[in-house]
């Protein structure tokens, strides 16, 4: 309860210079207390900081909210969406006295403006709904950056990784940007795929979205999906937009994707590292699996197209190889 107690002081501000580094040193060290960091900073991020909140009623908040996203040894996704709703809707977006991002220089860096970092792990999914009544699902190993002051007139994100948006209409253009463009709607449901070691995918399930970068412009319409990779051309496909999001249900979906990519999802999906001999990188496969175990997921794909693979539970590492 202590660390929970500090990690809040962190987020806030609240810690002097040697109580923060002490805490800092504890986080670089314990990947589990990162994990723990990342869910009440989420929870936070989300939370409303009026003059009449006080830090009791949010560490309850936070509290109650760790109790019941406790992550167990196989996710089941509709579950962890109903008791982490519970939470985190009830929050609206406030003005934080302190800001702590990722960077490449270290683990935490303060910054002056005013952003709210969304941090989903590896193995883990979340929802959330967005002080304009937009909602939001968000897939594993992603994060997604929001202004402070995000509301009605202002409807801009940062999305690293993937995530599903149900935009709520209004009269300000809802905007998604990633490394890859930007996504312009007004009030849609579409899928982003913006992993940076994938080929980007946006796919439009209702409505009208429109798509730019700095080569090019598109409009989709329902139905439609843009792949996109670095350096390459936009191209635009037809496909069922239920196969996009199906992950929001615990469906793992492959339509002739490349074990390669695959691999990647499945990295994300089960929090895992896969060594994959590369010869095999490029071989097609196609299916679903539903809430399967990972041994039952390396089964499947192997009576698709035989493969040889070994996981070693202490490493959480998978080989794949060929047969």
């Amino acid at each position: 309860m202590e660390l929970e107690r500090q990690i809040i002081a962190l987020i806030s501000g609240n810690l002097n210079d040697e109580e923060k580094k002490e805490i800092l040193q504890k986080l670089k060290r314990d990947e589990h207390l990162q994990r723990e960091y990342h869910r009440i900073k989420n929870a936070w991020s989300l939370a409303s900081h009026d003059q009449q909140t006080n830090d009791l009623t949010i560490e309850k908040s936070f509290v109650r909210l760790k109790k019941r996203i406790q992550k167990p040894q196989k996710v089941r996704f509709l579950q962890f969406m109903k008791y982490a709703a519970a939470i985190l809707l009830i929050f609206s977006f406030g003005v934080l006295s302190q800001k702590f991002l990722l960077s490449p220089g270290g683990l935490f860096t303060p910054r002056s403006h005013q952003v709210n970092e969304i941090h989903v792990p590896n193995g883990e999914k979340t929802e959330l709904t967005l002080a304009d009544g937009s909602k939001v699902w968000i897939n594993a190993g992603t994060n997604l950056w929001l202004p402070a002051n995000f509301d009605n007139n202002h409807r801009e994100v940062n999305l690293s990784g993937e995530a599903f948006f149900e935009v709520k209409k209004g009269d300000t253009p809802f905007i998604v940007n990633s490394e890859y463009g930007s996504i312009q709607v007004l009030g849609t449901s579409f899928n982003v795929r913006a992993y940076n070691n994938l080929p980007f995918k946006t796919t439009l399930t209702e409505g009208k979205i429109q798509f730019s970068n700095h080569l090019d412009q598109k409009v989709l319409l329902p139905g439609q999906q843009i792949v996109l990779s670095k350096g390459e051309a936009i191209i635009i496909k037809e496909i069922d937009p239920e196969i996009a999001s199906s992950w929001m249900n615990g469906v793992i979906a492959f339509e002739n994707e490349p074990l390669g990519d695959l691999a990647k999802r499945l990295e994300r999906h089960f929090d895992i590292t896969i060594i994959l001999d590369q010869s095999m990188a490029s071989i097609p496969f196609t299916g679903q699996v539903f809430e399967e175990s990972l041994d039952e997921v390396m089964e499947y794909i192997n009576k698709t197209k035989p493969i040889k693979y070994a996981y070693d539970k202490k490493k959480r590492m998978l080989t794949i190889a060929e047969p």
